[in-house]
Order: structure tokens, then sequence, then C-alpha cells
């Protein structure tokens, strides 16, 4: 019963350390994974927008008005056919009010892109803005967290079998160890059907040693008091 106790005692904290670090790391890397594809993410729409200020800033340096452009709602409906994600591309005039538009109603969780639009004479005459819907995003991320605790589960269960199969060794070891140092010391103590001899042999070494000191000391013993005897009898 006491060695099933430190059994549990020992593995206990081990196995929560274990789950801690697994659900901690797992967290970490989920976390980095996010912030990485969400920065590529804006990295490219940012690209996609530039491209179409690019085109839209040449009817500009024309001097044409943002309401002028002929070509920008076309330009920005092709590019909205592009990516089915894309929530709405809206070309807005000096005033902040929407010029040109496509796309369908902005959703909640959606990632904005706006960049200005200038005229050669470096004056901003209006701007372009791009909503991106995070909602494949959202699922890659939620389906590959799924996966990630599944493997998490499944790593924390090996890792709490091996403790409990290593502890459980390493105890009964231990039980070994004691039980032939035991019965190395007093005979009339049970024997261990596996005995650890190296610590049988060091037992039994430090028995024949405390039995020699004994015979010694019980010999001084009788010496001393066959010499006191022998005094009195003088």
């Amino acid at each position: 019963m006491a060695m099933s106790r430190l059994s549990v005692t020992i593995t206990a904290p081990i196995v929560l350390i274990s789950v801690l670090a697994i659900a901690l790391t797992v967290f970490l890397n989920v976390g980095k994974l996010d912030r990485t594809l969400s920065e590529l993410e804006e990295s490219r729409l940012r690209f996609t927008v530039n491209v179409l200020r690019q085109n839209l800033e040449t009817g500009l340096d024309l001097g044409l008005p943002v309401r002028g452009l002929g070509n920008a709602q076309a330009a920005i409906e092709f590019e909205a056919l592009q990516d089915p994600e894309i929530v709405s591309i809206v070309v807005k005039d000096d005033h902040g009010r929407p010029a040109f538009t496509t796309g369908r109603p902005a959703e909640k969780n959606s990632t904005t892109v706006s960049l200005p639009l200038s005229n050669n004479l470096g004056v901003t005459v209006g701007a372009i803005e791009l909503r991106y819907s995070r909602r494949s995003h959202d699922q890659f991320i939620a389906g590959l967290s799924r996966q990630l605790l599944l493997a998490a589960l499944a790593a924390t269960a090996v890792s709490a079998l091996l403790a409990v199969i290593g502890i459980r060794l390493w105890v009964r070891r231990i039980g070994r160890t004691l039980g032939s140092i035991e019965h190395g010391l007093d005979r009339d103590a049970p024997a261990v059907a596996r005995p650890d001899r190296h610590a049988a042999a060091l037992a039994e070494q430090v028995a024949r040693s405390a039995s020699q000191a004994m015979r010694e000391l019980e010999q001084a013993r009788r010496a001393i008091t066959t010499k006191d005897v022998a005094g009195e009898g003088l």
C-alpha cells in the first residue's frame, strides 16, 4: 500500500507538468501560426490594393477626378472576382464618400486594408478600401487547433502511461532493494522474489561486520570483568 501511494505521489506531479507543458506548447504554436498567417494575408491584400491604386492613379495623373475614372468600376469588379473571400472594394472621393463599390455587405469579422489615392502633385484626392473575410482563416485555425488538441491528448496519454510504468518499475526496484537489505540484515525477514544481489551482498557484509564488532565487544567486556574479579581476589 505504501509503495502504491508513493507511486501516485510521484506520478501525479509529473503527469500534471506534462499536461501543462503540452497545452502551453499547443497554445503558443497556434497563436504564432495565427499571427504569421494574418501578417502574410495582410501583406498580400496590401499588394492587391497597391496594384489597384497604381492603376487608378494613372487616370488621376491626367487630371481626372475620382468620380471621372471610367475604368475604376471594371477594375475593382475584376479584382473582386479573383478571390471569393473579398467582401468588398470601395473607391472613395476626396470627401470620403463611396464613388465606386463592389461586393457584398461588410461582415463583422473582416480585415480592412486602405490606401490613399494621390494625383501627380502629391495631393490626396481619395482612397481605396478593401475588406477581406476572415472566415476561411478562422476555420483553418479552428481545424488546426482541433487536430493539435487531439495530438496533445494522445501525447499526454502516452506520457502519462510511460510515467506510470516508469515510476512503478522504479518503485518496485526500490522495494526489491529495501527487501534485499532487510533480509540480508535479518534472516527472519521475508525473502524477496527477485532480490537485488548487490544490495543483499552489501547488507550481508554489514551484518557480518556488525556481528564481528559485537563479538569483539563481548570479548572486551568479559576481559574487563575477569580482570576486575582477579583484582578483587588479591
